[in-house]
């Protein structure tokens, strides 16, 4: 995600994926080694080498289940409460990489839907195992759930803010 997307710094305690809607149905998928991990880049496209996409030092593990069930409708968004949250400071780009090593799709389903187009190459896909992938301008849709960081004001303070006095 660009940070002229996110905005300010926050903290954020749930990423949520929008589920793949192909099949229509509410069918559950089992993943072995999930995990969600975020990072920073400052650049805008990706590199097809996994590792060189993220600014040295800032990947971080933040969701990691060696087994995981999902089941939800067509469309809807699964919520990852995070093993940690994670303080976006507010400036680069946020790299959300979502790994699983295999699984048993029951119903035909992916855990996230691909429909976002960037019209810049912000996706890197490609097998768990791989320091490579392919790239795409297409990206998953997510929310990112947690805290702003609001400067302490008063209500009058706010309102001659925005009254410009």
């Amino acid at each position: 995600m660009l940070d002229s997307e996110i905005g300010e710094a926050f903290e954020f305690d749930t990423i949520c994926l929008k589920r793949h809607s192909s099949g229509s149905t509410s069918a559950g998928t089992n993943y072995d080694d999930f995990q969600i991990w975020v990072g920073l880049t400052d650049t805008d496209a990706l590199s097809p080498v996994f590792e060189d996409n993220f600014l040295p030092g800032t990947r971080t593990l933040l969701f990691s289940r060696d087994s995981l069930y999902l089941e939800a409708e067509p469309n809807a968004w699964i919520p990852f409460e995070l093993d940690t949250p994670y303080w976006y400071g507010g400036s680069h780009n946020l790299i959300i990489e979502v790994l699983w090593s295999g699984g048993e799709e029951i119903g035909s389903e992916c855990v996230y839907t691909w429909q976002w187009n960037t019209g810049t190459m912000r996706c890197a896909s490609g097998p768990f195992s791989s320091s490579s992938g392919s790239l795409t301008s297409v990206i998953p849709l997510l929310q990112l759930v947690g805290e702003a960081s609001l400067d302490s004001a008063t209500f009058a303070e706010v309102k001659a803010e925005f009254s410009g006095e």
